[in-house]
């Protein structure tokens, strides 16, 4: 069955977990990464905040990086790149993307916006490095996580992979990786895939 497929998107952001994804399962996308597409009216349509990313999947949206990822992996169940649902390994699945991202990811991101993003006078230093003791606990739990097996659910690639993935490239492109061993080898491995997108520098 084939699948129409129009990816709202930019760069190395969040999308990149959906474009990463959509290689991975050889699917066929319109990708449209435009200027003025983020706070646009057109992007407001399929986001209520007008954020990105946001996918039209054979006529239904979708927002959210790992919602998008985990639904087009469910649609092609015979690559086996995610756990089917209803068993362990997709709770497992649910349960690592999600600490994935709150954990580690929310804090990184917060970081960012304390040192950049924000209007000066919003900018709180002492969040950053409060932001990072939290961030270094999530990283202590993946690397642990990962010293048993060469990926997040076992010894086969998953899409989980791709949404943690990302988490962890960003970590390491923010300097904060540097202590955890296992992590930095397992995002080596990941970017040598011949279907990643994710930034290397």
């Amino acid at each position: 069955m084939s699948h129409i497929v129009s990816l709202y998107g930019s760069g190395g952001a969040r999308s990149a977990r959906c474009r990463w994804a959509l290689n991975e399962l050889q699917l066929e996308y319109e990708y449209v990464d435009e200027p003025g597409l983020i706070g646009s009216e057109k992007l407001r349509q399929l986001h209520p905040q007008s954020k990105i990313p946001a996918a039209v999947i054979n006529g239904a949206v979708l927002f959210e990086s790992s919602a998008i990822c985990s639904y087009l992996c469910d649609l092609k169940p015979e690559l086996s790149l995610i756990p089917l649902p209803g068993t362990l390994k997709r709770g497992l699945h649910d349960q690592w993307i999600s600490f994935a991202q709150s954990e580690v990811e929310a804090y990184l991101w917060s970081n960012v916006k304390h040192r950049s993003l924000y209007p000066e006078e919003r900018r709180v230093p002492d969040v950053i490095e409060q932001n990072n003791i939290e961030i270094h606990s999530g990283l202590k739990v993946l690397n642990t996580a990962l010293s048993k097996s060469d990926y997040i659910l076992g010894d086969e690639f998953q899409v989980t992979d791709i949404i943690v993935g990302w988490t962890l490239n960003w970590a390491r492109r923010s300097g904060v990786m540097n202590d955890y061993p296992r992590l930095i080898s397992y995002n080596k491995s990941l970017l040598k895939r011949k279907h990643c997108v994710l930034n290397s520098e």
